[in-house]
């Protein structure tokens, strides 16, 4: 029975033991609880900088987007301009065209 008692307290003990974690043991796992730790802050970091790149793309594309809506209605403004001032051009061409007809025509009838 001494003997049935003596090893299950050596038994026990040695269980005990190595339950625990050795220094060397305890110094790893916060080591990697260190890096993990490390990781998550990177992590979160690089999440937040995509975000903020993400945002500034979005921002630069509507600024792209409205100056190019400007670019375009004042090319069509111009457009519309150079049109209108064409347009004037030959009717006024025209109306002098007319003034000379007429002229040479009141001419022709006074020859008579």
């Amino acid at each position: 029975m001494k003997t049935l008692t003596a090893l299950t307290t050596i038994g026990v003990t040695l269980l005990g033991l190595a339950a625990c974690d050795s220094k060397v043991e305890s110094a790893r796992k916060e080591a990697l609880e260190s890096k993990a730790d490390a990781l998550e802050n990177k992590a979160g970091t690089v999440r937040k900088d995509a975000k903020a790149d993400a945002d500034n793309l979005a921002k630069q594309a509507a600024m792209d987007a409205d100056a190019a809506k400007a670019a375009a209605k004042a090319r069509a403004e111009a457009e519309k301009k150079a049109a209108e001032e064409t347009a004037e051009a030959v009717r006024k061409a025209g109306d002098q065209a007319a003034k000379d007809l007429e002229k040479k025509a009141k001419e022709a009838r006074e020859q008579k």
